[in-house]
């Protein structure tokens, strides 16, 4: 079975820096977000490489292998986001947020006795599975990691036997992840703040109904600081020598999807704390409010 190591989180918690750092290892392949959304115009698209996707050579192998193999690709669809275009409940099925365990039963009964729900789910199922084949053969190496950090993807792919799991459940400290999701999508603390709890319920709702031993827990805040004995312990638990890895994580070539810091050439890790400098004291006041309970528990202050 293919071991398949999947970084969950909420937005903005370091996932990419992650990625790259992991990917430092020779085992380890991947392409950042295997979902593959939100990329805006395809055409304008970089690879981490530097060359626009549509030219990037390992793209171009990926297209040609899965071609082989009979499965249609496209660069700028993968087809491997859970979703449906063509039927609203399906999608909003396929797409529902992690809950309890009564509804879960209820969508796994959806996903089976439904026609169209059922034909979706395995199409994108073996999507993923064709697409991480494709890769693993390409860089010859033995673990994929996905970077997607998507619960209920991952409760899909757990779900589904085709591989080896292991997850990697990444917080940060929900003041700076809030502070970068009002960055980007011009919301209010509030809002920023419920988003990022809805998204650690979720991961904690499937973390619970795996083994202990399939899944670990770090901090973007202790993988800046202390990056170097935070990858060997990460490294032991997916099952691979730390002492392997390559030191600099730009010198290694990667074929990375995901936020622009996979286009920054600087190999310095630094540890990005300006909520500190940009919240005001009513937006922390109305954080503490929304979630400074889960933040505590988290083990911030």
């Amino acid at each position: 079975m293919i071991n398949l190591s999947y970084i969950v989180s909420a937005s903005y918690s370091g996932s990419t820096l992650l990625t790259f750092l992991l990917a430092t290892h020779p085992q380890v392949g991947t392409m950042g977000e295997l979902k593959a959304t939100a990329r805006g115009d395809v055409d304008q698209y970089y690879c981490s490489c530097g060359e626009l996707l549509r030219q990037c050579v390992f793209w171009q192998q990926v297209d040609k292998e899965l071609d082989q193999n009979g499965v249609p690709f496209d660069i700028s669809d993968f087809g491997t986001h859970f979703h449906c275009a063509s039927s609203r409940f399906t999608d909003r099925l396929l797409r529902a947020a992690v809950r309890g365990t009564a509804f879960e039963v209820l969508r796994k009964v959806g996903l089976k006795v439904l026609p169209a729900a059922r034909r979706q789910f395995k199409k994108i199922l073996d999507k993923n599975k064709a697409v991480i084949d494709a890769v693993l053969k390409l860089q010859q190496v033995d673990v994929f990691l996905d970077g997607s950090k998507d619960p209920i993807r991952l409760k899909y792919m757990s779900d589904s036997g085709y591989w080896n799991i292991k997850v990697i459940f990444l917080i940060r400290d929900g003041r700076g992840a809030a502070n970068s999701y009002i960055k980007h999508h011009g919301v209010d603390m509030k809002t920023a703040a419920t988003e990022w709890r809805r998204c650690n319920e979720e991961a904690e709702n499937i973390l619970h109904g795996l083994d202990k031993s399939q899944w670990i827990e770090v901090s973007y805040e202790e993988l800046c600081k202390d990056t170097e004995n935070t990858l060997v312990r990460l490294f032991d638990f997916i099952g691979l020598d730390p002492s392997k890895r390559a030191q600099d994580f730009r010198s290694v070539e990667n074929h990375i999807l995901g936020n622009e810091m996979r286009m920054n050439t600087t190999s310095e890790i630094r540890l990005d704390e300006k909520w500190r400098s940009i919240l005001t004291e009513e937006q922390l006041s109305i954080f503490d409010r929304e979630v400074g309970e889960m933040n505590r528990r988290y083990g911030y202050k």
